[in-house]
């Protein structure tokens, strides 16, 4: 029997209507985080390394940094009504960030938004015993370094139980777990690298425009694809 699509959302810059992990970057970083976010945007580095070297000149108190991620966010119009719908139908929805995570369980729980339909994959921003801030990934893939979080991972999986999958995202690094989903609802960034690989998608600008999507045909999307998450990783 054929399965209900299932919704694969990012968080920063999708769920919230800002980044919230480039926002910090930017507002503690000064001059060094321009150097890594150019570095970034040539693709010189990865988002993993990206994590890792803004770590170092955010403030290592996870308290004042929450205080301005809950200052700063603002959820996108129709995002609870979208929850709700889904959670009426039965329809799976993963939420999976590559930023730092540690403020999108307290933003949801701010909005009254965090319940037990969907699930979350993050990362994990601890301070360290050395005092500084530290970035764990434990849904990176084995042995590609590229992503912190493998969303690629997230999309397949959901696929292979039937699902075709709805990509929801804004982010050039959103790529490559759209590259395996059924249908990409992309904006920003990740329309612009839909453009640049030449894969169809639908302009959107809030959970409104999400829910006009019906289920798509699920398909094998491997040729396309931009990695292989249960092979090597990136090509």
């Amino acid at each position: 029997m054929a399965q209900d699509a299932a919704y694969l959302v990012d968080f920063d810059g999708t769920i919230t209507t800002g980044d919230l992990s480039s926002t910090l970057a930017s507002f503690y970083g000064g001059q060094a985080y321009m150097e890594i976010e150019e570095r970034y945007r040539r693709r010189e580095i990865t988002i993993r390394q990206w994590l890792q070297s803004i770590a170092k000149v955010l403030p290592p108190d996870r308290d004042v940094l929450l205080s301005k991620a809950l200052e700063w966010a603002e959820i996108r119009p129709g995002f609870q009504l979208f929850l709700e719908q889904a959670r009426e139908k039965g329809t799976p929805v993963v939420i999976a960030s590559d930023g730092f995570g540690f403020y999108i369980e307290p933003i949801l729980e701010y909005y009254g938004l965090l319940n037990e339909h969907f699930v979350i994959y993050r990362n994990e921003t601890t301070v360290g015993r050395n005092g500084s801030l530290e970035v764990r990934c434990p849904y990176a893939h084995a042995t590609c370094p590229v992503c912190g979080n493998c969303k690629a991972a997230h999309v397949v999986k959901l696929k292979s139980e039937g699902r075709p999958v709805i990509y929801v995202g804004d982010g050039s690094n959103d790529r490559f777990g759209a590259s395996w989903s059924d249908h990409i609802c992309a904006r920003d960034k990740l329309a612009r690298a839909c453009r640049e690989y030449n894969f169809p998608y639908t302009s959107w600008t809030d959970f409104y425009d999400i829910m006009k999507i019906g289920k798509p045909v699920p398909e094998d999307r491997s040729r396309r694809a931009l990695c292989f998450p249960l092979g090597d990783g990136v090509k």
